[in-house]
């Protein structure tokens, strides 16, 4: 269990369930507080739950650390469908309005989502089920980033010398904010890998470095997943679903790629 307070829970899943609304008012954050990474997931992830409820599917998704389901973004199971994705779901649904979304992509999804899903790797959840989760997850995720922030951003905190600080967007399309981060090396078992990330409540990658091994970056404080892609995988990023760090915490992790 992350380290953060009951008022950090509270704070975060407003945050979340604003993130994920139609009309998506975000309340305030702190100064240095981020939440661009979450906002672009929660974006995306409630256009995908439109498109499977059209089609009458569940949501993809896989088993994170041998203990529970967590929705998976659908840039990654469409990689593995006959054509490319041609909708990008923004909210809006304008996909319904596309001839290439009736013609192809809702039979197929129909189709592929309830037949041919797992032999690609994935599994399927309930959209209700998935969309729970998502909260959940998301929730903790943002509630340890919230309390780290305050913890990193204090003056004795500020002075040492071993926090990085990142500059990146508060919110999609928003002004940038100077944010307390994590320095967090990625070593492989293969050489000449990249590294992607993504928080541990949806998977969708994020690129992190190159080559492995190691692979040093910053991370923003969380709970991450980690794949990789390249060498004998080629485009194909494979996931490492056992290797769950929370950040800050341990600094590194090793990936059986």
């Amino acid at each position: 269990m992350a380290n953060y307070s009951e008022t950090d829970a509270r704070d975060a899943r407003r945050i979340v369930e604003s993130l994920l609304a139609p009309d998506r008012q975000i309340p305030g954050v702190g100064d240095a507080l981020a939440v661009a990474d979450i906002e672009s997931d929660a974006t995306e992830f409630a256009a995908e739950l439109e498109m499977l409820e059209e089609a009458g599917a569940d949501a993809p998704a896989v088993l994170v650390r041998g203990e529970e389901l967590v929705p998976v973004a659908m840039s990654l199971v469409v990689g593995s469908w006959p054509f490319p994705w041609p909708i990008r779901p923004f909210r809006g649904r304008p996909w319904r309005r596309s001839f290439l979304y009736h013609e192809f992509v809702r039979p197929y999804l129909e189709y592929f989502m309830k037949e041919e899903l797992r032999l690609y790797g994935f599994v399927t959840m309930p959209r209700e089920q998935a969309r729970d989760t998502f909260l959940r997850r998301a929730t903790d995720f943002l509630a340890t980033r919230i309390a780290m922030v305050r913890d990193l951003t204090r003056k004795e905190s500020v002075a040492r010398s071993d926090v990085p600080f990142l500059s990146v967007l508060q919110r999609a399309g928003g002004p940038r904010v100077s944010t307390p981060g994590c320095n967090f090396t990625v070593s492989t078992n293969s050489t000449g890998l990249r590294v992607f990330w993504s928080g541990a409540y949806r998977v969708s990658p994020n690129y992190f470095n190159h080559p492995t091994t190691p692979t040093v970056s910053v991370l923003q404080s969380g709970t991450y997943v980690f794949g990789v892609d390249g060498g004998a995988y080629g485009n194909q990023i494979q996931w490492d679903l056992n290797a769950v760090v929370t950040l800050p915490g341990n600094p590194n992790v090793h990936l059986n790629y």
